[in-house]
This record gives C-alpha cells, structure tokens and sequence, in this order.
C-alpha cells in the first residue's frame, strides 16, 4: 500500500475504527477475515466501510500472533500507566 493511501493531506496516518469483525474457514483451505469500520462518527454503529480478505491458515496464524502480542503490549503499559496513578 502506498503512503498515498494511508495518509491525509497533512501527512497523518489515516485510521479506521473497527465496529465488528469476524472470521471462518472456507473450503478447507483458507481463512477469510471480515472487518466492518467506520468512516466518520456517524457510523460508529454499524459501519460503512467493509473489508473482506482471505488467509492461507499459516498467515492467518501469523496475524493471531501479531494481534495477541500487541494487544498484550497495549494492556501491559495500560496497567502500568494504572498502577501508577492509583
């Protein structure tokens, strides 16, 4: 993906929250990842931006992991920044 893509006019990186997600194996063979997200405030709700992709097994593993891991780190520093301030 180019920086053209994932960033505004101001050179900030463009973000989209995500409302709902999910996931199944298809066939036996891949995994598809089914993210909806929102665009602006007023599709906080249900989201108006849909992404679908497919995963062989062994990338979708590697995404878990990557996911897994920086939701750890995210939880660690919270409960550090909590800790802190108690």
């Amino acid at each position: 993906m180019s920086d053209a893509n994932t960033k505004d006019s101001s050179g900030n990186v463009v973000v989209y929250p995500t409302v709902s997600c999910g996931a199944e194996a298809v066939q036996d063979s891949v995994v598809i990842l089914d993210l909806f997200m929102a665009t602006s405030p007023e599709h906080l709700k249900s989201g108006d931006r849909r992404v679908v992709t497919a995963l062989h097994p062994e990338q979708a593993r590697h995404l878990a992991r990557q996911l897994r891991d920086a939701a750890d780190t995210v939880l660690k520093d919270k409960a550090i920044k909590d800790k802190a301030t108690s």
